[in-house]
């Protein structure tokens, strides 16, 4: 057994993004021209890298080996443990890939290169911890370090009114942030008093959850439950997400949309039901309320959105309401769903605002207004964007299609969901409208000045080919990626079914 066949290979996933930061910081502080000069390339070829040894992680996601348990602060119970299942799997996999694709659509970022680039590394190592930590101090410290790098790369490099966005979103990330750490140490302390063994480890305080009492586990439920709503985001906690998307350098904000907006979907299904099931079905009709409400009002704010990156925050916002509608279901069906379409709104949402990014580079804005009659002079451009729209559309034989009726279906057969999944349903009929309106008046509305728009060069086309191959591989062979998450779903089914 060699180091990618132990636990080895997941610590590595996360130190590599960091030693790549590292040289790119040494390279600048020999020569400034020289950490200008490379940092791009030593940043695209350590992603890769980190790219290549996820894929070691396939077919694996149920082996033991993939374990790391080792004592971090061992005197107040905090261990340093990873682990990938199925519900990680892809996830991980989703950050890999959108890394340094985001990096390679980053060429308009001229000043501080070797910052920004350096900066994107430290976030996709953030997230990758994330995804798989099993001790609630080591998940939470990833939790913000994903938010640091997030700051600055919105705050330097962003738009006209990226200040305020910035601060607006870093407010509501901190505010949810602080309540889960009060809920987290409310367990630790309540789980010591309890047992005599103070821990932070997940599984550890999954099995003792009912010594808590009953309402310690509301509150805590709700301390959790609430940071992970801001990070999806859902709605009333969602007011952050168009001005930070809009405000964002684009290739960051396919990052930001296409992967970070997971953190809080995969944490709402492995620590928000993972260690609250009752509580969360208790709370099931509720959340479904806001499920729907957030699909629906982001659907209708879509339509009537001028600028093509606050559409794509809105629309991200109903896309991810279907996520929360299939956990909430809480059947084999809807859970199902809910992880298929977390990676498939990664995928398509990614690559909507990279091809986004294509046109802000040539024109310097993403206003509708401001483009008219691309197909005729971008016809590889216009041919991505059609796809990927219709991806998102849900349109069947594409990814989006998949995960939208599983968690219909699930919510359809559950109890109290069959009429929220008829509601809901109305949401993948107005995605169509607002989407096939934007290509319309983007690709084939009256010729602007943008006629004479370069087309897509290779490196462009690049970005987007294998995120536009996954939408049709996930839309026409759904098996492959549902067979590998099916092991994380009875769990959660289980857990939250209630007594007959």
């Amino acid at each position: 057994m060699t180091f990618l066949d132990s636990g080895l290979l997941l610590v590595l996933l996360i130190v590599a993004p960091v030693m790549g930061a590292l040289v790119i910081a040494a390279l600048a502080a020999t020569s400034a021209e020289a950490g200008r000069r490379y940092a791009l390339t030593v940043a695209l070829t350590t992603a890769l890298l980190t790219c290549g040894l996820s894929w070691r992680l396939i077919g694996r996601q149920t082996d033991p080996a993939l374990v790391v348990n080792a004592p971090w602060i061992p005197t107040l119970g905090i261990w340093f443990h990873l682990a990938v299942d199925g519900l990680s799997l892809w996830l991980i996999l989703l950050v890999t890939l959108l890394t340094p694709l985001a990096m390679l659509a980053s060429t308009a970022i001229t000043t501080r290169r070797h910052i920004y680039f350096m900066l994107v590394l430290l976030f996709e190592s953030g997230l990758i911890g994330v995804f798989l930590a099993r001790d609630l101090v080591t998940f939470y410290v990833f939790w913000e370090v994903v938010l640091i790098p997030a700051y600055f790369l919105i705050g330097l490099w962003g738009g006209e009114n990226r200040l305020a966005a910035v601060t607006k979103f870093f407010l509501y990330t901190v505010a949810g942030s602080l309540l889960m750490l009060a809920a987290i140490i409310g367990l630790y302390v309540t789980h010591g008093q309890a047992t005599g063994r103070y821990t932070f480890d997940l599984e550890t305080l999954v099995k003792a959850r009912n010594l808590l009492s009953p309402d310690l586990r509301q509150w805590c439920f709700w301390g959790f439950a609430i940071a992970f709503f801001v990070k999806i985001p859902v709605f009333p906690l969602h007011t952050w997400q168009a001005d930070t998307y809009a405000e964002c350098p684009t290739p960051i904000t396919a990052l930001l949309a296409g992967a970070m907006s997971k953190m809080g979907t995969y944490a709402l299904v492995r620590f928000g039901v993972g260690l609250f099931p009752e509580e969360a079905q208790a709370w099931a009709l509720p959340v479904l309320v806001l499920a729907v409400v957030s699909i629906l009002h982001g659907a209708l704010v879509a339509m009537v959105q001028t600028d093509l990156k606050r559409l794509l925050a809105y629309s991200s916002l109903s896309h991810l309401g279907f996520v929360t509608l299939g956990v909430f279901s809480f059947t084999a069906y809807g859970v199902e769903g809910a992880m298929f379409h977390m990676v498939a709104h990664g995928v398509t949402t990614g690559a909507l605002f990279l091809l986004v990014a294509m046109l802000e580079t040539r024109r310097q804005t993403t206003d509708l207004g401001e483009f008219g009659g691309l197909a005729q002079a971008m016809p590889r451009f216009a041919f991505l964007m059609v796809l990927a729209s219709l991806a998102s559309a849900g349109v069947p034989f594409t990814n989006g299609f998949i995960g939208e009726f599983l968690t219909l279906l699930g919510a359809f057969t559950a109890t109290p969901g069959r009429w929220f999944a008829v509601v809901a349903a109305s949401g993948m009929v107005l995605s169509a409208v607002y989407l096939l309106t934007a290509v319309r008046r983007t690709l084939f509305g009256p010729h602007k000045a943008t006629f004479e728009m370069p087309d897509a060069d290779w490196r462009e086309v690049l970005t987007v080919v294998p995120l536009a191959a996954l939408m049709l591989v996930m839309g026409i062979a759904p098996r492959f990626f549902l067979e590998a998450t099916r092991p994380a779903v009875p769990p959660v089914v289980t857990a939250t079914s209630r007594p007959s």
